[in-house]
């Protein structure tokens, strides 16, 4: 019936929300965690930093920013591309995205 169709259209909406709001917070999350282990090191690129060796100057250039290519779980999504097209700001390397209360939100689980 008409009614089950409008119940099944608004199940999907909000699992549609859900999922964007998911996906925003492991954006976020996964952009706080590149940005703060960056220089020391992190799963993507090794802890080589925790050992104290000295980098050449090129290296030292490129561990002090993460590239978007190194988001490996928010790139795993196959909807997360979009989220990230629509999102101010998003996709500018090196940053996290947002400021400490979005990050804040993303992590406690949005503005429910």
């Amino acid at each position: 019936s008409s009614q089950d169709v409008a119940k099944l259209q608004e199940r999907r909406n909000v699992l549609e929300e859900e999922l964007v709001r998911t996906e925003r917070q492991i954006y976020e999350l996964e952009g706080e965690y590149l940005q703060e282990t960056v220089k020391d090191g992190n799963i993507l690129r090794g802890w080589d930093g925790y050992l104290g060796k000295q980098a050449s100057s090129g290296a030292i250039r490129r561990i002090n920013r993460f590239r978007e290519a190194d988001r490996m779980f928010s790139a795993s999504s196959a909807t997360a591309q979009q989220m990230v097209a629509a999102k101010p700001g998003a996709g500018s390397g090196g940053s996290s995205g947002g400021n400490k209360g979005d990050r804040k939100r993303a992590r406690d689980g949005g503005d429910q």
